[in-house]
């Protein structure tokens, strides 16, 4: 039996390093050595009280660059920032075209396109985001993202307090992909609760039941969309050409479960690490009241110091890699949350400096696969701090309400993040 990994078991030794757990080598290819065997499970490795990127932290800075789990079928899991880097573009070696999530989707659910594809399809399949996405098409998404954070923020300011999750990080980038869309503005509760299992609930049959409710739901909104195309995202989506032929209802489906996700758990998820900073950091919210153009630093910094989304690819073809054997077939996981609070690439890697002006993070990916709405992300994050540091400049988690609690898995996360300020 593989005894579970938790931060909380982790001993750290008197000289501040953390001794890892190594385990048998029951299901490990016999490839792998033993000592480079460690029972990790990216859903639970982190309990939900303690600061999860904390967790990563003392793994990637003081365990190996590259080890092996046996959970969920067995994964290679890289562990380096520099590792990271060369992974991340080398699509020819590390495949995306397959069910790449940790553990993989059964066949009846679809390949969440264009994640799951490669060179050429991939890029293909991406024109429709590219177009939807450019700056120009950013602009006009910028002035809804702004009418809609407002909002929000005046619901909320009154109160003297809100669950800063389930009433704006979760709610706002969902409205926004409705009207990206075109879709009801009131299914927006639904998604936003299909969405959240679909990715982040530990038991995997309830992960998998959300999606295939979240697969039928697109479906018959696909099959309706079909019947009487427009002007939006999903119209562009679901009528395009590659080579021909348009996509079968499956890719479809897929294609449309990547954009909610993309569009809402990311950039919710970026929202809740920013107001998390900031209601930690009083000084760097004075900096930011007084001098509202330091902003867009302070948001290449946060995403940096906090980026949340993990991937995993296929290798396609044996290889040593990182000075550790690799085989075709073997499964390899791509953590962005390690890359900006590795102590051997940044320093003080743990600091949130708004002078650094960091050019080179992770949390859009690298190469092929970058995030293709890095743009609307970085606008919706400047906008939502904009528009609440005008309203709300002073406030704080609220202790009395339970304070923060964390949620691991692909997307790294808060699941609850209670905050207060006086009305």
């Amino acid at each position: 039996m593989i005894q579970e990994w938790s931060a909380a078991k982790l001993r750290s030794s008197e000289e501040g390093n953390v001794e890892i757990q190594v385990v048998s080598k029951n299901n490990v290819p016999e490839h792998v050595p033993d000592d480079l065997v460690r029972d990790f499970n990216h859903f639970t490795f982190s309990p939900e009280d303690e600061d999860a990127h904390l967790n990563w932290a003392r793994v990637v800075n003081n365990d190996i660059p590259l080890f092996f789990t046996p959970h969920f079928g067995g994964y290679w899991v890289i562990n380096d920032a520099r590792l990271l880097e060369d992974a991340f573009p080398d699509w020819e070696l590390f495949s995306s075209a397959h069910k790449i999530g940790v553990p993989p989707t059964p066949d009846d659910v679809p390949h969440l396109l264009p994640i799951e594809a490669d060179d050429p399809y991939h890029k293909q399949l991406r024109r429709p985001l590219n177009l939807a996405l450019s700056p120009k098409g950013v602009i006009a998404l910028a002035a809804s993202a702004k009418e809609l954070v407002a909002q929000l923020v005046d619901e909320i300011v009154v109160q003297g307090h809100c669950e800063f999750v389930h009433d704006f990080s979760l709610k706002m980038p969902m409205d926004l992909f409705l009207r990206m869309v075109n879709l009801p503005a009131e299914d927006r509760e639904t998604l936003i609760a299909l969405a959240n299992t679909g990715l982040k609930a530990h038991d995997e049959a309830a992960r998998l039941d959300a999606m295939r409710s979240m697969n039928a739901y697109l479906h018959q909104k696909v099959v309706e969309r079909l019947e009487s195309p427009g002007d939006d995202l999903m119209s562009a989506i679901i009528t395009m050409d590659i080579d021909g032929r348009k996509l079968t209802i499956g890719e479809q489906v897929g294609y449309m479960t990547t954009a909610l996700f993309g569009g809402l758990d990311t950039v919710g998820g970026m929202m809740a690490m920013t107001a998390r900073h900031l209601a930690r950091n009083p000084d760097h919210r004075k900096l930011l009241v007084a001098h509202p153009e330091k902003i867009p630093d302070m948001i290449e910094e946060v995403l940096r110091r906090y980026a949340i989304s993990t991937v995993s690819r296929f290798v396609t073809r044996d290889v040593e890699f990182g000075g550790v054997q690799l085989k075709q077939g073997d499964r390899i996981m791509l953590p962005t949350p390690i890359h900006g609070i590795d102590e051997s690439r940044w320093d003080n890697a743990l600091e949130v400096q708004l002078d650094r002006k960091p050019t080179d993070h992770m949390a859009f990916g690298k190469g092929t696969h970058r995030c293709p709405g890095a743009i609307l992300a970085r606008a919706e994050l400047r906008i939502f701090v904009e528009e609440w540091l005008k309203r709300i400049p002073d406030f704080a988690i609220d202790e009395s309400r339970g304070g923060e609690k964390w949620e691991t898995g692909t997307v790294l996360g808060l699941k609850s993040l209670p905050l207060h300020w006086q009305a």
